[in-house]
């Protein structure tokens, strides 16, 4: 970074594993004979020496919630499993497992060398690292200090820099060995590095009172059983219906013109807002709808059509009552004749309230599947081109169709993992099936993410 070449010189078999030989970290092997503990914000089970070793250093504050079962991993044949902010690795020597914490920090950065800090001696307010030549100072040497230090999150490799992180905020971090320490308004937080780099195939979520027999093989199997199927919901039946929440609908609603219309799709009743430029800014525009299979055109009231004085316009109306299909609505200076038209279509396709069954994700996994207002999701999907362009939409549902922004797939073509996708709902959004679909602009490959929001109380 900034030129830098310096690196910490280091023995080739710490960079590979970190393994803390510590009192504190030895642990019986006859502890594996623990009861799994479950954990169902993640469908995953923690166990053993894992568990003994999460329980003891700080649990779910420092170490997160588990995100994959125990596995063997390949390379080394060692059991590991990932947390939200950390990788456990267990080596046996005699009748000790020792545990290792994995060096996210270093993984996560891509082995990146910041620039270090002049030296300098430690104080109480500050402390340097000659081993890595940065320091560490205020709120963030506190929480080194109070909750593990050394042992738990490693030396730190980089100092405070400013980075942008899952709220779209930049934010003060610093990079260490087997951590990303994060200041936000409450204070200081743990970066979820785990999920940042835990495998895909790993993540899929175990049901309640059914463990797996033991660890995993790398690709993931074998798979969970299957959920057994959810009871039948009371009546009233779901209105619409959950085969159609995919339905890709966006490439026939094109605009003409410098115009746009949110949503794109709505079951009728709802409120469409259409706004529209390149008028003169002192024209009169009038306005009206086409309604779908020829069946003729519709006024808009002249009150409805809002202008700013710079030539713009937005239109606000509503749907109560009308037929379902695919509608236009035209903006057309009375002094230019230019003129703006939008499709948008009245379905009930989207609309899945509370007790519509949901779909299976296809080619990506929510975690958890099921909340509510407290309750952050995690979404992740693959498949992609490398960085490939993406067109992403989503499904609400209150049956609305709304087309976002264009995004990005990782290097891996994959999103969610870093930066992690996080989402989460409060009283104004309603409860009920939301499908977050992705497709690749140039593979043409399909991410769709499904997960009920069981409301806010």
């Amino acid at each position: 970074m900034l030129g830098s070449r310096a690196r910490t010189k280091m023995p080739r078999w710490c960079v590979a594993l970190f393994v803390v030989l510590l009192a504190a970290w030895a642990l019986p092997v006859a502890s594996a004979q623990n009861e799994p503990r479950y954990f169902r914000a993640t469908g995953h089970y923690l166990r053993g020496a894992f568990r003994s070793f999460w329980e003891r250093n700080g649990g779910l504050p420092i170490l997160g919630y588990p995100i994959t079962e125990e596995y063997y991993r390949k390379a080394d044949g060692r059991i590991v499993q990932y947390f939200e902010r950390a990788r456990f690795e267990l080596t046996v020597q005699g009748s000790q497992a020792i545990i290792g914490l994995g060096r996210l920090g270093v993984e996560v950065t891509g082995g990146k060398v910041f620039p270090r800090t002049p030296p300098a001696a430690s104080t109480r307010s500050r402390r340097y690292f000659p081993e890595t030549g940065h320091s560490l100072q205020g709120a963030f040497k506190v929480s080194w200090e109070t909750h593990g230090g050394l042992a738990i999150f490693g030396l730190p490799i980089s100092e405070e820099i400013a980075e942008q992180l899952a709220d779209g905020r930049w934010h003060t971090v610093q990079y260490f060995e087997r951590a990303r320490f994060e200041l936000w308004s409450s204070g200081v937080l743990f970066g979820h590095l785990g999920r940042a780099l835990v495998p895909a195939q790993l993540v899929e979520p175990w049901p309640p009172n059914t463990p797996p027999a033991g660890p995993l093989a790398e690709n993931g199997t074998p798979h969970p059983p299957p959920a057994p199927p959810a009871p039948a919901p009371p009546a009233p039946a779901p209105v619409g219906a959950p085969s159609r929440l995919g339905i890709i609908v966006h490439p026939i609603l094109v605009p003409h013109g410098n115009g746009a219309i949110i949503p794109l799709a709505a079951p009728p009743g709802y409120v469409f807002s259409f706004s529209a430029g390149g008028f003169d800014p002192a024209e009169r525009v009038g306005a009206w709808l086409t309604r779908p299979n020829g069946g003729g055109v519709e006024a808009i009231a002249a009150q409805l059509v809002a202008l700013d004085g710079q030539g713009n316009v937005r239109i606000g109306f509503g749907t109560a009552g009308q037929r379902e299909g695919i509608w236009t609505i035209t903006a057309q200076g009375a002094t230019t004749g230019r003129s703006v038209t939008a499709p948008f279509k009245l379905t009930r396709d989207y609309l899945a309230p509370p007790g519509t069954p949901r779909p299976r994700s296809i080619n990506g996994s929510v975690s958890p599947i099921a909340g509510g207002g407290a309750t952050v999701f995690h979404l992740s999907g693959t498949g992609f081109r490398s960085r490939e362009r993406l067109e992403f939409w989503i499904t609400a549902p209150d049956g609305i169709y709304y087309l976002a922004a264009p995004t990005n797939a990782d290097a891996r073509g994959r999103i969610g993992y870093a930066p992690t996708l996080l989402v989460q709902f409060n009283a104004a959004n309603p409860p009920g099936v939301y499908g977050y679909h992705y497709r690749g602009m140039q593979s043409g490959v399909r991410v769709d993410l499904y997960f009920t929001f069981t409301g806010a109380v």
